[in-house]
C-alpha cells in the first residue's frame, strides 16, 4: 500500500489519504499514542483512586503531576506526527529522535493548545490554526511563525477543510460513545466491590483505546499539510 497526498481538499479525498496513512502508521505509532493518552489521564485517575481533590482544589504535588503529564502528552503526540511525516517521505524516524524533535517544538504546541481552547466556540479560527503544530514540528519554526504559516496554507481552503475536520470529529465522537457504553456495561457487571479502584482503572483503559483516534487525527493533519504543500 502506497500513500498518496490528497489530489484535492474535498472531504472524500482527504479522508482517503488519511485512511491510507493511518493503516500504514498505526502499528508503529500506537505505542507513542498510547503512552501519551495514558499520561494525559494519570492525574485524574490518581485523584479518583486516592479520593483527594475536588474540582480545582488539589495539592501542589498533584498540580506538578498534571503539568508533567500534559507536557509528556504533547511530546508523545508530536512524535506521532513526526513519525508519520517521515513515513510519508520514506525516511523512517527513530522513536527517540522523534521525541527529541517534538520536545523542541513544545512552545509552539503549548501556544497552539491555548489558542484552540480560546477559539473553541469559533470554527474558522480553529481551522486557520489547525496546522500550526504540524508546521512547527516539521519546519522547525517558532510559535508565531508557525501560526502565520498555518493561516497562509489554509487560507482559501477553510470551508473544505472544515468539512473534513467535522466529519472526523463526528466519527471520533461515535467511537468514544461506543467505548463508553462498553465500559459502562463492564462496570455495572462488576458491581460495587472495588468501585473506586475500578473506576480509576477503567479511565486508564478507556483513554488507552482513544490512542487509535489520536493516530487517525494526526494522520489527517499530516495528509492535509502535505496536500497543501504540493
Amino acid at each position: 500500500m502506497k500513500w498518496l497526498p490528497p489530489a484535492t481538499l474535498a472531504v472524500r479525498e482527504v479522508l482517503r489519504a488519511t485512511g491510507t496513512l493511518f493503516q500504514l502508521s498505526w502499528v508503529s505509532c500506537l505505542p507513542l499514542s498510547l503512552f501519551g493518552v495514558v499520561a494525559s489521564v494519570a492525574p485524574g485517575s490518581e485523584s479518583i483512586a486516592s479520593g483527594e481533590g475536588r474540582g480545582l482544589v488539589h495539592s501542589g504535588q498533584w498540580w506538578g503531576l498534571y503539568a508533567a503529564s500534559m507536557l509528556l502528552t504533547l511530546v508523545c503526540y508530536g512524535a506521532v506526527m513526526l513519525r508519520q511525516q517521515s513515513l510519508v517521505d520514506g525516511t523512517p524516524l527513530r522513536v527517540f529522535e522523534a521525541l527529541r524533535r517534538s520536545a523542541m517544538a513544545l512552545p509552539a504546541a503549548a501556544m497552539a493548545a491555548v489558542l484552540y481552547i480560546v477559539c473553541a466556540p469559533l470554527l474558522l479560527p480553529i481551522v486557520w490554526l489547525s496546522l500550526a503544530w504540524t508546521v512547527a514540528l516539521w519546519e522547525g519554526c517558532g510559535p508565531l511563525q508557525a501560526c502565520r504559516r498555518s493561516i497562509g496554507l489554509v487560507r482559501g481552503h477553510s470551508f473544505k477543510l472544515a468539512g473534513s475536520y467535522l466529519a472526523t470529529v463526528a466519527a471520533v465522537l461515535v467511537f468514544v460513545m461506543l467505548v463508553g457504553i462498553f465500559f459502562g456495561v463492564v462496570m455495572s457487571v462488576a458491581g460495587q466491590q472495588g468501585a473506586r479502584t475500578g473506576i480509576a482503572a477503567s479511565r486508564v483503559l478507556f483513554s488507552a483505546l482513544l490512542s487509535l483516534p489520536v493516530v487517525y487525527v494526526s494522520a489527517m493533519l499530516v495528509s492535509v499539510y502535505r496536500g497543501l504543500r504540493r
